[in-house]
């Protein structure tokens, strides 16, 4: 018998239906401390100063950490898919921002307190100095000469090109039938039910970590936050209870699950975290936003003979884990979607506040 076509009975569903899941906001430790974000209001801003003292002082509280706190503790988070013929430039992103903020909704301070409730309100607390600059929103704006600067090392904001297979312009001059068309692939917002959410614990005699996370890549996690946190894989365990959703967005390790770890393991009591609705709207990875221009050649009696298409994908200030790899070659592979066409030419490319893939 082959489980092929075979149907399988679904055995989590009674549990998730009756309420008797368990997800990571549900998990309560002894002494269990919790985190809330500050964030930037702007999308491009130099950060002047930072007073957190009265935010300190606010009862309840048991620590504020900024950039400098952090630095040399936690790593910055890298990105993990370089692909093949890019010349690709990934700026790893900064746990907290220091000097700049690049994106609206970048976290720029973490309180840790007794109740979710107080470390909120110490957010209000803390006061930061910020030098508005110029920002650049659609990634074919930011590619054009005196676009607002991102990265001082990434020109143009251009952060990779990649191609794959050249197309003569005969092959189009030589059709019978030519079809040219712009599109506009709108950027969505992977919108689960269960927002993200870690909650951290460290066991300082061995050294062990324990991280419950809205994962969907619970490996991966631990690989990466193994290197940012300076910890032994061997010495670090994720753990990925029931998942409310996740649409891709839980597969991208962020910088906060990082942040929250270095909390539990510096004050030595476990720490939850568990983003707003709002915070999941600004930072949180998004998809699409990409225009992209097909040219599509036939004979008259339907048969495909050639595709070109060039993609102009906005991936934000950032890349995510995976980020380069989805304009490109995610993309690239349904291009041709179930049919047979002798002549495909394919080429992306992207920039920091914008990433951008020509496919020619």
């Amino acid at each position: 018998m082959s489980i092929i076509g075979t149907p399988v009975k679904r055995k989590e569903d009674p549990r998730l239906l009756t309420g008797n899941g368990k997800f990571t906001d549900d998990i309560k430790l002894p002494g269990m401390l919790h985190a809330a974000f500050l964030r930037s209001p702007f999308a491009h801003a130099k950060i002047k100063g930072i007073d957190v003292e009265k935010a300190r002082q606010l009862p309840g509280v048991a620590a504020v950490y900024t950039a400098a706190d952090l630095h040399g503790k936690v790593k910055p988070v890298p990105t993990m898919w370089y692909v093949p013929g890019a010349d690709l430039k990934a700026k790893d992103r900064s746990p907290l921002a220091g000097e700049k903020v690049l994106y609206a909704g970048e976290a720029v301070a973490v309180v840790i307190a007794e109740d979710r409730y107080i470390a909120r309100d110490a957010l209000d607390l803390i006061e930061v100095d910020y030098e508005e600059l110029p920002a650049v929103t659609h990634q074919e704006k930011a590619l054009e000469d005196g676009a607002p600067q991102l990265h001082d090392d990434v020109p143009r904001n251009l952060a990779l090109l990649w191609k794959a297979g050249d197309i003569p312009d005969e092959v189009f001059e030589q059709a019978e039938v030519v079809v040219r068309q712009r599109l506009y692939n709108q950027r969505v917002i992977p919108n689960p039910m269960e927002t993200r959410a870690a909650v951290a614990q460290y066991n300082p005699g061995g050294g062990e970590m324990t991280i419950w996370c809205t994962s969907q890549n619970p490996h991966i996690h631990r690989m990466i936050y193994a290197d940012v946190l300076g910890i032994p894989e061997s010495k670090l365990r994720i753990v990925a209870p029931d998942v409310g959703g996740g649409f891709g967005a839980k597969i991208a390790t962020y910088t906060e699950e990082a942040v929250v770890a270095h909390a539990a393991r510096d004050l030595q009591r476990p720490v939850k975290w568990v983003e707003e609705r709002r915070e999941h709207f600004m930072a949180t990875t998004h998809a699409r936003d990409e225009v992209i221009e097909v040219e599509l050649a036939g004979t008259r009696d339907g048969i495909f003979t050639a595709i070109r298409v060039k993609n102009t994908a906005n991936l934000g200030a950032y890349l995510s884990t995976f980020g380069a790899g989805c304009p490109t070659i995610d993309f690239g592979l349904m291009v041709p979607g179930a049919y047979q066409i002798p002549h495909i030419g394919q080429a992306m490319s992207g920039s920091c506040k914008t990433w951008w893939s020509d496919w020619s």
